[in-house]
């Protein structure tokens, strides 16, 4: 038994490791996620949905519905501009559906290129959002 143990053992611990490595991606995670950028959410539904927002928008959310868990768990918002994170929102999950959300104050300033990574509790992305913000 000693003798299949450790290259059983060995053969757990790579296999991942060689998919990473083999595709250039980490594997993806079990949760999903129903996700809408917009500029408010009322009873607990988004609205203001949109791709692009003006430079006055102020304020910008990211609703989403995660499907997929089991007890509670949490995840995260991590948004981005022009690829620098600016900020992390950690969410708690109580259900196998539930519907959260989160915000990011946007300056006037900050025109261009933004996104939002959804990430499971190991830090799987589940589901990204890019979005603009127009110049005035």
């Amino acid at each position: 038994m000693k003798k299949v143990f450790w290259p059983m053992l060995l053969l757990a611990v790579l296999l991942p490791v060689m998919s990473i490595a083999q595709t250039g991606e980490a594997p993806k995670s079990a949760l999903t996620a129903d996700a809408q950028l917009c500029t408010g959410v009322q009873e607990r539904m988004p609205v203001g949905m949109a791709e692009s927002f003006g430079s006055d928008v102020g304020q910008v959310y990211l609703w989403c519905k995660i499907t997929g868990g089991s007890g509670e768990m949490a995840i995260k918002h991590v948004w981005y501009y022009q690829g620098k994170e600016m900020t992390s929102v950690d969410l708690s999950i109580k259900g196998s559906s539930w519907r959260t959300w989160s915000a990011k104050k946007i300056l006037p300033e900050w025109t261009g290129d933004w996104s939002v990574k959804i990430l499971d509790p190991n830090g799987a992305v589940i589901k990204e959002l890019p979005f603009k913000i127009a110049a005035p």
